[in-house]
């Protein structure tokens, strides 16, 4: 417990602990709908003092972190079945332990995240066989240099480009497609009015100094002129099935995820690149 209270007096903690929070609380609410073992057996060690504000918020938004999670792995899973001995990375990964949902027994799986995150993550997620820790900055596309990605590479952000200005999300995107063809990401965003009503929600957290930048209000016409490289550009439009069902979330949960879906508020984009002398 000591080791654990000291990892939490990390100053990067206190941006990590909301996610991890909302769906620990989410598998215990609902658990025939979504479960987190991991986060789960985290949570369970938090002292209250440190983390009361923040569960009243996890409570609230629960469901939408367990959403971000299986979508993401979803997407992940859809490319290793076309490329099954691809390397996944999770950029921005935070506290997150999406690999023992995805991992198909071939795939190489990378946590990329800033030195400090990464240092909190071997403390209390230790790395699993094929899964890799990457320390740096997701922003700053050399971390592309230290991975060996012959064949295949699809990289997954839940909760991360938010934070980015959006020349770097363009300057990111750009690199990846030009660097890994046949490559693809997948990563969740928010519609400019909804990324207003974010920022606030952060504030809550006592968490001033990490403002959000990045919105997209229709995909396409955001990031077609980017890159000639990209070759499909597609928002995942339905929910999974498990979401909308009466017997697993109640009647007010499912219609806030459905108008959020709905009205663009809340959207799962996935680019695709152009394999090798595609043109």
């Amino acid at each position: 417990m000591e080791t654990f209270r000291n990892c939490l007096n990390d100053p990067a903690a206190d941006t990590l602990l909301l996610p991890l929070l909302a769906r620990a609380r989410c598998g215990e609410r609902y658990p025939g709908l979504f479960r987190d073992p991991e986060a789960e057996r985290i949570a369970a060690l938090m002292p209250a003092e440190k983390t009361e504000s923040l569960r009243r918020l996890a409570d609230a938004d629960c469901v939408l972190y367990a959403l971000r999670q299986d979508m993401l792995v979803w997407a992940a899973r859809r490319y290793l079945r076309q490329y099954p001995e691809a390397v996944v990375v999770n950029l921005g990964c935070g506290l997150d332990a999406s690999f023992s949902k995805a991992d198909n027994g071939r795939c190489r799986w990378v946590n990329l995240d800033l030195p400090e995150v990464i240092n909190l993550r071997e403390k209390l997620l230790p790395c699993r066989q094929r899964e890799y820790s990457l320390a740096g900055n997701g922003a700053d596309v050399s971390w592309m240099d230290q991975l060996e990605a012959g064949r295949g590479l699809f990289v997954v952000s839940g909760g991360a480009f938010y934070y980015f200005q959006p020349e770097q999300v363009r300057n990111l995107f750009r690199a990846l497609a030009e660097r890994f063809p046949g490559g693809g990401i997948c990563f969740d965003c928010q519609s400019s009015k909804a990324l207003r009503q974010a920022r606030k929600t952060v504030r809550k957290t006592g968490n001033t100094g990490a403002d959000m930048h990045f919105a997209v209000d229709c995909a396409k016409a955001l990031f077609r002129p980017w890159s000639s490289r990209f070759e499909t550009i597609e928002t995942i439009r339905g929910l999974p099935r498990k979401y909308l069902c009466p017997g697993i979330l109640p009647l007010g949960r499912r219609l806030l995820l459905r108008s959020r879906f709905e009205s663009g508020m809340l959207k799962f984009v996935e680019i695709r690149f152009k394999r090798e002398g595609q043109e």
